[in-house]
């Protein structure tokens, strides 16, 4: 085994771990639920959404939790994909990542909307 290889496998050694994979994924699962449940139990805005930029961010927090195991599990599956002479494991990795980068889209544009939104509060008069 080289120097690369050697250093390269070291460097994805933590990554490899079941147990720092699943604290990852509970810990995004407790997030996106605690952002859920505040945002239903948030009082209804009067007008547009766009008057509620904690609504917004919250929401955006919740839609990254709710991207990260999926995106997770499409890392682990790439790995298990590459061993594999069969394709199929790459399409269902394919869909995994697919979903997590909808879902991470959503979510920044949530959270880009409400920092625009506090922005614009701030700026404008009265």
């Amino acid at each position: 085994m080289t120097e690369e290889d050697h250093t390269q496998q070291n460097k994805h050694a933590f990554f490899d771990s079941k147990t720092f994979l699943l604290i990852w994924i509970g810990v995004a699962a407790v997030i996106a639920t605690i952002c859920f449940i505040v945002v239903s139990l948030l009082p209804r805005p009067e007008g547009s959404f766009l008057k509620a930029p904690l609504r917004g961010f919250l929401t955006g927090l919740g839609l990254l939790g709710i991207a990260c195991p999926p995106y997770i599990v499409g890392f682990v599956l790439k790995k298990r994909a590459a061993a594999s002479p069969y394709f199929e494991l790459g399409f269902i990795r394919t869909g995994f990542n697919l979903f997590a980068l909808v879902c991470f889209s959503v979510g920044l544009t949530c959270i880009g909307l409400s920092a625009y939104a506090l922005i614009e509060r701030m700026l404008s008069p009265g």
